[in-house]
């Protein structure tokens, strides 16, 4: 259970932070990460991170596939796709 709480607040601080990168330069650096926090907590990718937090944890992988999905999973799940995608 621990385990599965830090992956899941890593994968969404990773998130959060690469996304809060991409909105407008002339919000200070502390409203762009609380916007993006507040973008990711209403998005479905929360809920995203919360299973597949889960599930990482639950296939037992080793130290090394762990770090590999985990990477997987953030880039699949990232929210800036949205943002990169539109221009």
């Amino acid at each position: 259970m621990f385990m599965n709480q830090i992956i899941q607040t890593g994968i969404a601080t990773i998130i959060v932070l690469e996304y809060s990168a991409f909105l407008p330069k002339n919000l200070k650096n502390l409203e762009r990460v609380e916007s993006a926090i507040d973008h990711y907590l209403k998005s479905p990718t929360a809920v995203a991170v919360e299973k597949g937090a889960k599930e990482i944890c639950r296939q037992g992988y080793d130290r090394e596939e762990m770090g590999k999905k985990i990477l997987e999973f953030i880039l699949e799940n990232r929210l800036s796709k949205d943002l990169t995608e539109k221009k």
